[in-house]
């Protein structure tokens, strides 16, 4: 039977495993990038809004769209139909408090 000195050797002796990497780049990259994109600038979403259809859009990216087509307002990701007054915003730690549909 081995003793606990050895085991603890033989511990120290196994590789990290191949993903301890990833896993550390992928935190590093969710801190600075901690916010969701807008599906239109691609960009963190800043003041954001998310879609009865569950897509995510910065409020100025989405108000801008939904102006150039205020006669068949639709999603611009899966084409569903969707008003101004149906969009719901996403309050985050970092973000302000107040709706900016209201702006």
């Amino acid at each position: 039977m081995a003793s606990i000195e050895e085991t603890s050797a033989d511990n120290n002796n196994i590789p990290p495993s191949a993903g301890s990497n990833d896993e550390k780049q992928s935190s590093s990259n969710n801190e600075k990038d901690s916010g969701f994109e807008c599906n239109i600038c691609l960009e963190t979403a800043h003041d954001a809004v998310l879609s009865l259809c569950g897509h995510l859009f910065c409020w100025p990216c989405i108000h801008q769209w939904l102006e150039t087509r205020a006669h068949n307002p639709t999603c611009p990701v899966c084409k569903s139909s969707i008003s101004r007054d149906k969009l719901v915003p996403i309050y985050g730690r970092n973000s302000p408090q107040t709706d900016p549909r209201l702006i």
